[in-house]
């Protein structure tokens, strides 16, 4: 057991010296798909698919730490994800809780700094509570930052942006993309240049909408709870073998 382990660690650092030789994206955001698929295959619950899927969350923030990938969004929950059964999303907010206390070393050790976006008024009391805790102990670390899509959906982003923009009585000559840009959730943090969605689904569902309008979309069949170091590498070569033109030629 320990030798193939190993003979995957020696493959994935040869492959991560390659990677490491082209362009990194600066920001990867991932729409995790497929936990209750993965469940299902497995003759398991779907919160044991959840509960999975957090594990992948942890490999993929400290994978991007080895890679210096400064910016990683997580979708984590949607605006929609509330049209759930109630005792899902129950056992999903109360997951989302225990890590955020559990998963302080990740961010303390590795100083990474931790933000959400998204609806928080939606969100249970002792939850907020604690993501307010955890953004401020997290502030000033700056080797990663990770930003948890948590009841977020793009088109409520934008509206917001909107209403932000007409409260704050902006000129009309003054409205720009920048200017917009700074009304959103994002505001400070540049544009993803590579979005990864797993599980096989070939869709954006509602997310950073605005943000991902020159981002490198990449889609595999791998349900969530199954991405690791090795499929963020099949990622990462194809967004290297990509061009960018941003509508340039």
């Amino acid at each position: 057991m320990n030798s193939d382990k190993n003979k995957v660690e020696d493959e994935h650092a040869d492959r991560i010296r390659t990677i490491l030789k082209g362009k990194i994206p600066k920001h990867v955001a991932v729409i995790m798909d497929g936990n209750g698929r993965w469940a299902k295959s497995r003759n398991k619950n779907r919160i044991e698919g959840h509960k999975e899927g957090t594990v992948s969350a942890r490999q993929m923030i400290e994978n991007c730490l080895k890679l210096g990938i400064r910016y990683l969004t997580l979708y984590t929950f949607s605006s929609e994800n509330w049209k759930r059964p109630v005792l899902e999303v129950n056992k999903l907010m109360e997951m989302l809780y225990e890590n955020l206390i559990n998963q302080r070393d990740l961010l303390i050790d590795n100083r990474v700094k931790l933000m959400i976006l998204g609806d928080r008024s939606k969100l249970p009391k002792k939850l907020r509570v604690e993501i307010e805790k955890v953004e401020k102990l997290s502030e000033n670390f700056s080797n990663i930052q990770v930003n948890l899509a948590l009841s977020y959906g793009s088109r409520s982003e934008i509206v917001d942006a909107v209403k932000g923009i007409i409260r704050d009585e902006v000129g009309i000559r003054k409205i720009d993309e920048k200017l917009v840009g700074r009304y959103l959730y994002t505001r400070d943090i540049p544009d993803p240049d590579l979005v990864i969605r797993t599980s096989g689904e070939y869709r954006i569902s509602n997310f950073l909408l605005y943000q991902i309008a020159y981002a490198e979309l990449y889609f595999t069949e791998i349900y969530w709870p199954d991405f690791r170091m090795s499929q963020l590498l099949d990622a990462l070569a194809e967004f290297q073998n990509r061009t960018r033109r941003y509508g340039a030629l």
